[in-house]
């Protein structure tokens, strides 16, 4: 028997068999920024089966019911993080690039510190939800954070655990960071800022940290196009960036029509056409959409998949064209404004 629980901000689906639970996982119900707009999403996590019951199908069952429970609350989008080679059968793919940055210690030395730095207090909220949505509401991948948000609950990842600071200057809050709580690490797992020389401020507080620590190189999980990114490159900046295959942060479209529909406007604005004078339709095995109104102007063919990560800039258009994922006949090139490349990313203490 499938049990479908629901809380204030989550669902729990759960397998029973002659009254225990053998298998499981939990809806988290957020909304995400995709190209500007914010998307409902089935954030899912906590999954797992009790080992003398694995291999039976119950993990599947699950996740087949979870899928309809999504599509029924009308939810929009599907996010989870998880290992290779298994929720593709479920219609997830690759979408959240995985980014790591390094700075040698004597390097960072080089920065001045503009800001007093303190730990952070629940007060503080407010000012830096208004710091986290302008610099992330663009940011396609990035959690909403409502006004309720008061918890950094992890701090890169699962298992690392969040302290929190404040950036001040004159008694205003103009930035803050995330780092683990590591005792042989100085790992920044999230950043915001209100000026740019909160950056300067950063990097000469981790310096400190990773002297104090011994530690010859500060690390961070940020997108290589993040602004304190750009800034460390006079710093001997080195990123990595794991676009990985099947695995890790995985994404879906889960209403087509609503996405879709939500970005009408931008993709049209992308390519210089007006949806109130063209129509362009796009067809996947989870319907056909028409967007805009007016004269034909063209259409495309492809999988859920596919428009996922056009959608999240994880694979280029002509790409898609090569391999005949999407068939067309609209001009590449105006295709590649509608889907143009970019890092999408979801902030470590967000995950799920």
């Amino acid at each position: 028997m499938i049990k479908v629980t629901r809380y204030e901000k989550a669902i729990r689906v759960e397998m029973v068999l002659n009254e225990e639970v053998v298998s499981w996982l939990s809806i988290n119900q957020r909304k995400c920024y995709l190209a500007g707009k914010e998307f409902t999403v089935g954030a899912i996590g906590g999954v797992g089966t009790k080992e003398e019951h694995r291999h039976q199908g119950y993990s599947r069952a699950v996740l087949d019911k979870t899928l309809q429970v999504m599509s029924e609350d009308g939810t929009e989008l599907s996010i989870l993080f998880g290992i290779g080679d298994y929720y593709h059968r479920w219609g997830y793919v690759s979408c959240l690039p995985q980014n790591r940055l390094s700075i040698a210690t004597w390097q960072a030395e080089r920065a001045t510190l503009y800001h007093h730095i303190r730990p952070l207090l629940e007060t503080d909220f407010p000012a830096i939800l208004e710091i986290y949505k302008a610099n992330n509401q663009n940011r396609t991948g990035a959690i909403v954070r409502d006004k309720d948000y008061r918890k950094f609950r992890l701090g890169s990842t699962f298992g690392e655990k969040a302290i929190p600071y404040i950036l001040e200057k004159e008694g205003v809050i103009e930035g803050y960071i995330v780092l683990d709580e590591a005792k042989h690490s100085v790992n920044l797992a999230e950043i915001g800022a209100a000026t740019p020389s909160v950056y300067y401020s950063v990097l000469a507080f981790l310096a400190e940290e990773a002297i104090k620590k011994r530690v010859s190189t500060i690390t961070g999980n940020i997108p290589q196009d993040h602004q304190f990114a750009l800034f460390a490159r006079s710093f001997g900046l080195t990123i990595n960036v794991n676009y990985v295959y099947d695995a890790d942060g995985m994404g879906r479209i889960i209403n087509q029509e609503k996405v879709l529909k939500g970005l009408e406007e931008t993709l049209f604005k992308r390519c210089g056409l007006d949806p109130k004078k063209q129509v362009i339709t796009i067809k996947t095995d989870l319907g056909v959409t028409v967007l805009g109104q007016g004269d034909y102007f063209g259409s495309l063919r492809t999988d859920q998949m596919t428009l996922t990560q056009l959608l999240f800039g994880y694979l280029s258009v002509n790409q898609t064209v090569f391999t005949q994922k999407l068939v067309t006949d609209i001009k590449i090139e105006d295709l590649e404004k509608m889907f143009p490349l970019q890092i999408a990313h979801l902030w470590g203490p967000d995950k799920f």
